[in-house]
């Protein structure tokens, strides 16, 4: 029997414009605004008609890459009947002429969130963040949901509405059955709750706590580490300063609730989070909307915040 070994783990060298993958031509690479990521995105046209888009993930030759790689295998047929206008998930694969692998969603789905942040005030960003609960609301009732957030798959779309890019989601585990753990393909450290970090499944509390590692993010900053994003623990006020004390208060304690060590003291679920955002924002929470069916644009007397004064990267 001849000895068969997989070629050496390596990062994806940058590929050409035009370059083909199957039936698709990459465009111009996406910045996503990580420093340790799985791979890199781009945009995508059909090689038969351009004006059919899609974005690709050119994954590198690691044990992440074959995580997200095998996690695809084993749910394709499932991920593609998951539904909702705010989702994206892969609807095909492959491997480039280096061997890296790489996957398709088809679709117009805009850009990274992080690099176009800057561009947003308080208030969009966390419409943004009320948007991606909405949508997990949705896949919940659909059995699925977030095990591993990657701040790289989280888009802003043409439209300006919040784009998942679902390659961390995963069927809800039976928690009668001890031995379903789920699939990880390795989130991003500051991102993971404690309890997965010693071994448990994904769980509702598990997501929320990526949830409020990402609101972070958003609201208070990041700084970047050898392992990747890490949101800044401060004060929301140190963002924005010119926010009312008591603004600053309710935020600050909303943010410190999606991250408790223990899962028993989270927000209740995404959907509890969506609906405490709402209530910050002033909005009476309509607790059986989807985000596809909410308002796309906030009323009229809403303000824009002010710019921080000093964005953070």
């Amino acid at each position: 029997m001849p000895n068969l070994s997989l070629p050496p783990p390596a990062a994806a060298a940058p590929l050409d414009e035009g370059q083909a993958l199957g039936v698709w031509r990459l465009e111009q690479p996406l910045p996503d605004g990580e420093q340790a990521h799985a791979g890199q995105w781009y945009s995508a046209h059909h090689g038969l008609a351009k004006e059919q888009k899609a974005a690709v993930l050119v994954l590198d030759r690691s044990d992440q890459g074959a995580g997200v790689m095998l996690r695809y295998a084993d749910q394709a047929g499932d991920l593609a009947r998951l539904q909702h206008a705010h989702i994206a998930v892969p609807s095909d694969s492959g491997v480039t002429p280096d061997a890296h692998p790489y996957l398709i969603l088809e679709g117009e789905h805009g850009e990274p969130l992080l690099p176009r942040l800057h561009q947003l005030g308080l208030r969009e960003r966390i419409e943004l963040l009320v948007q991606l609960c909405e949508a997990l609301r949705s896949a919940h009732q659909q059995g699925w949901l977030l095990a591993e957030l990657d701040p790289a798959m989280i888009w802003i779309g043409p439209d300006g509405a919040v784009r998942l890019m679902g390659l961390g989601l995963a069927r809800i585990p039976d928690p009668t059955d001890p031995f379903d753990r789920g699939l990880s393909l390795g989130a991003s450290p500051a991102f993971v709750a404690p309890e997965r970090r010693n071994g448990e499944p994904p769980s509702l509390a598990s997501e929320v706590y990526g949830l409020g590692a990402l609101a972070r993010v958003l609201i208070c900053g990041w700084e970047d580490t050898p392992k990747g994003l890490a949101p800044l623990r401060g004060s929301a006020a140190d963002q924005w300063p010119m926010m009312r004390e008591e603004q600053q208060i309710k935020l600050d304690a909303l943010l410190r609730a999606t991250m408790a060590e223990a899962p028993e003291l989270r927000t209740r679920g995404a959907e509890g989070l969506a609906d405490e955002l709402r209530e910050w924002l002033g909005l009476s929470p309509p607790r059986s909307a989807t985000a596809a069916e909410a308002p796309a644009k906030p009323l009229a007397w809403w303000k824009r915040w002010l710019r921080p004064a000093q964005p953070r990267a």
